[in-house]
């Protein structure tokens, strides 16, 4: 059983510069401003309509930070019994979803951008798709 909860989220804010060259934002791994996860595996979503979602999953054992660098999202994550919605919508805020967690991100904005970094690398098995798997997960009865 998992006993991770929506409590174990943490919002990450990022360094940035701007400036008449434009806006620079730094992602490091370490530090009390980083990721706090050692980087495994690095993608993006783009292209995604307004209102599309992405992920409406949990990970078994993978820590992923998800960075919104343009547009906004709506993360929904719950851990089984409950839940919250964080919104992003700045290159200088992220949020750590570590594993046991069931997230779903609703792109709102147009041309919207996400980074997700990852503290392991693919791997299908790592992945729960089916709530009922995830509840029993989770040690939730349905």
């Amino acid at each position: 059983m998992n006993r991770t909860t929506i409590a174990s989220l943490v919002n990450i804010r990022f360094q940035q510069q701007e400036g008449k060259e434009g806006s620079l934002t730094v992602i490091p791994d370490e530090g009390p401003k980083g990721l706090g996860i050692p980087i495994r595996r690095v993608f993006t979503i783009t292209n995604v309509p307004v209102g599309g979602i992405r992920g409406d999953h949990a990970h078994r054992d993978c820590t992923q930070v998800v960075v919104c660098l343009r547009g906004r999202v709506s993360i929904d994550v719950d851990d089984a019994r409950d839940s919250i919605t964080v919104v992003l919508e700045s290159a200088g805020e992220g949020l750590s979803i570590p594993p046991g967690l069931w997230n779903k991100l609703t792109l709102e904005g147009p041309d919207t951008v996400l980074a997700v970094f990852c503290d392991q690398p693919y791997a299908e098995s790592d992945y729960l798709r089916d709530r009922r798997e995830f509840e029993a997960f989770k040690g939730v009865r349905s």
